[in-house]
């Protein structure tokens, strides 16, 4: 059995919200904001599955607690119990009828959420809230995925272009050197019965001198020197996650470069796939083959007082796009909606205040280029 923690907040927000409420969940020394989902992933030869948590209580009073299960929904012939303080109950109790004295400060480890399969495959949601008997309304909850399931050997498929790839296939870019960084995006979907958490690696086949190459994966972009994501991401059953781009900064040198990207399975490593990216930076010539791909330019000027300007082009036939400006939190500032291939696109900064803000070409909901401008005046 495998634990997966799903956090749907990005961290800095996450930890306001641990510090508002009054009582903290943690499983294995890891935070269960209020309203998170958790994944418990189980073979059908355990059973029944359990998740174990600490409560603590986060205000300077004590605290009477009790715990209420709610059934989000059920596989046929399943169950949900809980334990609480001293007690386990059946399913069909929903509320603790006893409460859990918690002085300021500490902590309680009794509970556990107890899922009956009888070895029936499938996934079962059940809601937990833990709250203060004299302040009902001031509760933790979280949701767990219990997912029962035979894991399938091989869980990743990958896309490019809106092409499908296989294990170790190059795929080969030609850029003008004033296009810099070079920037490559794939499709990585889960195409196992059960959640997955993916990190990435990068091997520099042969790097020119003073080129490097660097992964964007999850919500973050890490330097050169990480070849693999410290960081994992978590994609669940049939879906899709956008967030790999694997950047080539070339500072003008032309030529070819090739990298390397392997993305796996952190509970089976050998469960991978990869696939090589060849980097050219050059004029197109004869025998040259071009890869139809969205670009911005740098924003200019920069740093800017007033306005700001940005040159795109896009494919024939792309979707829905847009500009979008966001600060150093991530909150959208403002976007522009691009109703052509190609141009220019301006952005009025007046009323923002001094500092560095990111903007990201958006298509299809997902975003192809971000680069950051300065507003100084």
């Amino acid at each position: 059995m495998k634990k997966i923690l799903l956090f749907s907040a990005i961290i800095f927000l996450a930890v306001i919200s641990l510090k508002a409420q009054s009582l903290l969940l943690f499983e294995d020394e890891n935070a269960i904001g209020n309203g998170s989902e958790v994944y418990v992933v189980s073979s059908p030869d355990h059973d029944p599955v359990e998740l174990s948590l600490l409560v603590t209580n986060n205000t300077a009073n004590s605290l009477d607690v009790k715990v209420r299960r709610t059934d989000l929904s059920l596989v046929n012939g399943t169950n949900a119990n809980f334990c609480w303080g001293t007690s386990c109950y059946p399913p069909f109790v929903y509320e603790s009828p006893e409460t859990v004295r918690l002085d300021a400060g500490a902590s309680n480890s009794s509970f556990r959420g107890d899922y009956t399969h009888s070895g029936n495959l499938g996934s079962s949601r059940v809601m937990y809230s833990f709250f203060d008997m004299s302040n009902p309304a001031d509760s933790t909850w979280f949701i767990v995925n219990y997912i029962v399931a035979v894991a399938a050997e091989h869980s990743f498929e990958l896309t490019y272009n809106s092409a499908p790839l296989v294990n170790d296939q190059e795929i080969s870019v030609l850029y003008e050197p004033t296009h810099d960084p070079v920037e490559v995006v794939a499709l990585v979907k889960n195409i196992n019965s059960v959640p997955v958490s993916v990190r990435v690696k990068k091997y520099d086949l042969k790097l020119l001198e003073n080129t490097s190459s660097n992964i964007c994966w999850g919500p973050s972009c890490y330097p050169p020197f990480v070849y693999d994501t410290p960081e994992a991401v978590t994609i669940a059953s049939g879906l899709t996650d956008d967030s790999f781009r694997g950047d080539y900064t070339h500072g003008g040198v032309q030529g070819t470069s090739s990298v390397r990207y392997t993305v796996y399975n952190i509970e089976n490593p050998n469960d991978s796939l990869s696939f090589v990216v060849n980097y050219t930076v050059g004029y197109v010539g004869i025998g040259d083959v071009t890869v139809n791909v969205p670009d911005i330019s740098n924003a200019y000027p920069n740093p800017a007082s007033s306005g700001v300007n940005f040159d795109y082009t896009m494919p024939a036939g792309t979707g829905k796009a847009s500009i979008r400006v966001t600060n150093l939190l991530g909150t959208i500032i403002d976007e522009v909606v691009l109703d052509k291939t190609s141009g220019k696109a301006n952005l009025n900064v007046s009323n923002l205040k001094n500092g560095i803000y990111f903007y990201s070409l958006i298509i299809n909901n997902s975003a192809r280029i971000t680069r950051k401008f300065v507003v100084k005046r």
